[in-house]
């Protein structure tokens, strides 16, 4: 092809595969302590409890509300996806809450430590 230089050296070799997953680094959750796996784990309970409670249709502000409701005000990250509320609230010790609330009311939660991008709500995608 005329035009386009031929490089012969100097080639950078690139795996799609390796490159595809380190991009998806962003979504791993961070190594908790033990301690903070004992403290997180005292608020699962009453925080599953305080969002059953919840109304349905459940909204973004209620999760938050909730979360307050036993202790978790400062940093609730919410996501309302037209089928439920997905939320990451973290803990002043650290680590994370996190998981869903469904319309019907059907509550997720997990603990875990904060994602590698910052934060307890993990996004869908970049």
């Amino acid at each position: 092809m005329e035009g386009i230089p031929v490089v012969t050296e100097d080639c950078v070799v690139v795996d799609p595969e390796a490159a595809m997953a380190a991009n998806e680094l962003y979504r791993q959750r961070r190594v908790l302590t033990p301690d903070m796996r004992e403290h997180l784990n005292s608020y699962l309970e009453p925080a599953r409890k305080a969002l059953e409670s919840l109304s349905e249709p459940t909204t973004a502000t209620a999760v938050v509300e909730a979360f307050g409701s036993v202790g978790l005000t400062d940093a609730v990250q919410t996501d309302d996806n037209g089928n439920g509320v997905r939320f990451g609230a973290a803990s002043p010790q650290g680590g994370c809450l996190f998981g869903y609330v469904a319309f019907d009311g059907k509550v997720d939660i997990s603990t875990g430590g904060s994602i590698m991008d910052g934060g307890c709500l993990e996004m869908p995608g970049h």
